[in-house]
């Protein structure tokens, strides 16, 4: 497995993990009680905390595990990136254009910012998924 898998897949799992945590804990109350942004400041600033933390923390270890193959990148690599990044692209904007629809219909700015992330947190899930296929199948 090349540092780019490794990598590829320390990222998807720790943003998987992050992030169904954070809707986890945001939206039961927000479905049962209504949305509130003021209450959900601390969790999404958790949230981006620990994605930083863990994803420096993570790719110390894979680059510990395997220090001469940390910078190398080659074509297959970059192909794989630049597919899954024009494949993902396509969940992001289906993502923006139902935001827009959102605050065309004049909802809640909660929704409309948990649509943009969901959007934006699919969006990086799908890539990391894709890739992990390109790596295994090949391309």
């Amino acid at each position: 497995m090349s540092f780019q898998e490794k990598s590829n897949l320390v990222m998807t799992v720790i943003t998987a993990l992050v992030y169904g945590a954070y809707f986890a804990v945001v939206m039961p109350p927000a479905l049962s009680d209504g949305p509130s942004m003021d209450l959900v400041g601390p969790y999404l600033f958790a949230a981006v905390v620990f994605l930083v933390v863990g994803g420096v923390v993570g790719h110390i270890l894979v680059a510990m595990a395997a220090p001469k193959d940390a910078d190398d990148a080659d074509e297959r690599d970059k192909l794989i990136e630049m597919r899954a990044d024009a494949r993902s692209g396509y969940v992001l904007g289906a993502a923006a254009v139902l935001a827009l629809g959102l605050a065309l219909m004049e909802v809640e700015l909660f929704w409309i910012v948990h649509m943009i992330l969901g959007g934006l947190v699919a969006s990086e899930l799908v890539k990391g998924v894709l890739r992990a296929i390109d790596y295994r199948v090949g391309l």
